[in-house]
């Protein structure tokens, strides 16, 4: 007997402020199907996502089948502080007497779903003290666990951009998982920029393309033209030539988890930090920045030396350092203020009279040329930073440390969360900064973006530089390879 879709969508649209941003969606999937969703940043993938979990109501006439879903974002939403149990029984604690809570119960329970997960921790565990990808499977054990709650046979769960800070091998890791649940009839919607993990983990895959759902596909077509309804352009630019003395030369930096790092970069280079989660290579935008204290090393930066030490964010500012985090939403911005004021914010004395008067109309109209230069969408700066697509406030980000033209962009994983459209939008003007003078460092898991974007990339390992690999030996397989091996 053919089992009726675990999710099943008819005519759902969305209009906010008289804009239609969602448009006749219609969509169903089966038990045992892992379905992708991809779209360009702005393509509604969102807001279907929010529709679907009630956080938005669609407009009139939209028909919703959805029995019970669970729903993994890339930033997990777990308390690292508490435990595993905690992270999934903290609402609904089997208790007996006295309202005391039955322990032993409640540890077998967890269990049973870690199992499930394939995650052989302690149900007393922190879950500060898992790795990224362990953390990962908490949060598909704790969906399951939320899905247990309403009795349901065929558990819907939705991911969205879940392998974020995963490794290869967490990636890998967390895939299998989500294909024994598969196998075991649950019904699984992967929304993802990366399509090469769209093409390897699903069945089928939905696009969206400016509200509207363009195609439903075998996960073997060719998706990117179906995703950017026009032709597929080069996605790197021509890595620039470096030239001249050393602007930055680094002596022996520690801090964290990262040891006895020297290096110099003249201006033009793209430099690239990869390694294991935990190795330090992401340590080095943040205290470079003076974002996490340094516990040593000296700086020597556009010809002023100072210890690592003494570096602070407002100093570093002044030297004409800029720092785009990975942590958007956390640290990289303020999410209530408009496009025009976290545009300006770094640069706001520039705007400023008599130190106490802002020139409105020339903030507005540099904020307003940011906006065109890096094609972000909507075109307007007095919209909420919290309003626009992820791509979209990650270009704002980066256009607002432009704006002051810096001499050091230190990104970490700058394209996290953004569709290749954007990507290629900001690999471009990463590359204008380089061509510009700038020095450019670049932390990031992707092992393609350093091999096409990198001068040289350096690789840690156990907190310090194990190898340097030069642009003439830069390709994915040969850092990967770096990274990984013993």
């Amino acid at each position: 007997m053919d089992e009726g879709p675990v999710l099943e969508l008819a005519g759902v649209s969305k209009t906010f402020d008289g804009v239609r941003v969602l448009h006749d969606v219609t969509l169903a999937v089966r038990p045992g199907e892992i379905l992708g969703l991809i779209g360009e940043n702005g393509s509604g993938k969102s807001t279907l996502i929010k529709i679907l979990s009630g956080y938005h109501s669609p407009d009139p006439g939209a028909r919703i089948h959805l029995d019970a879903a669970a729903f993994i974002h890339q930033d997990l939403a777990l308390v690292p502080s508490m435990t595993v149990l905690e992270n999934l029984r903290i609402a609904r604690f089997d208790t007996g007497f006295g309202w005391r809570i039955r322990w032993s119960a409640e540890r077998a329970r967890v269990g049973r779903f870690l199992t499930q997960v394939g995650l052989d921790a302690h149900p007393d565990t922190r879950v500060g003290e898992l790795s990224v990808t362990e953390q990962a499977l908490v949060a598909v054990a704790r969906g399951l666990a939320d899905i247990e709650e309403t009795g349901s046979s065929h558990p819907l769960l939705v991911l969205d951009e879940p392998t974020a800070y995963l490794p290869h091998d967490g990636v890998e890791r967390l895939f299998g998982v989500l294909r024994g649940l598969a196998a075991d009839g649950a019904a699984i919607v992967f929304v993802s920029h990366r399509l090469d993990e769209v093409r390897e983990l699903c069945d089928r895959v939905a696009v969206l393309r400016g509200g509207d759902l363009v195609a439903t596909v075998d996960a073997t077509e060719d998706l990117l033209p179906l995703m950017l309804g026009r032709p597929v352009e080069e996605l790197y630019p021509d890595t620039p030539s470096p030239d001249g003395e050393a602007l930055l030369s680094v002596s022996n930096l520690s801090g964290g988890s990262l040891a006895d790092l020297s290096f110099t970069a003249r201006p033009g280079e793209i430099i690239g930090f990869a390694g294991l989660p935990g190795s330090g290579y992401d340590e080095v935008p943040y205290l470079l920045t003076g974002a996490r204290p340094a516990g040593g090393g000296r700086i020597r930066f556009a010809g002023t030396e100072l210890p690592a030490a003494a570096v602070r964010p407002r100093s570093a500012i002044r030297l004409g350092m800029a720092l785009l985090p990975a942590d958007r939403a956390q640290t990289g911005c303020a999410p209530a203020l408009t496009v025009r004021e976290n545009m300006t914010l770094p640069t706001l004395p520039a705007f400023t009279r008599f130190r106490a008067f802002v020139a409105r109309r020339r903030e507005r109209r540099a904020a307003l040329e940011q906006v065109e230069r890096f094609g972000i969408s909507p075109r307007r700066t007095e919209t909420a930073l919290r309003y626009l697509s992820g791509g979209n406030q990650q270009k704002v980000l980066l256009a607002k440390w432009m704006l002051g033209r810096p001499k050091l962009l230190a990104l970490h994983e700058p394209t996290q969360g953004v569709d290749v459209g954007a990507k290629r939008e900001i690999f471009a003007h990463l590359s204008d900064a380089a061509a510009a003078g700038a020095v450019v460092l670049l932390s990031t898991v992707e092992h393609e973006d350093l091999a096409h974007l990198c001068n040289r990339v350096h690789v840690f390992r156990g907190g310090r530089c194990h190898r340097v690999v030069e642009r003439s030996d830069l390709t994915p397989d040969r850092l990967a390879e770096a990274v990984y091996a013993s």
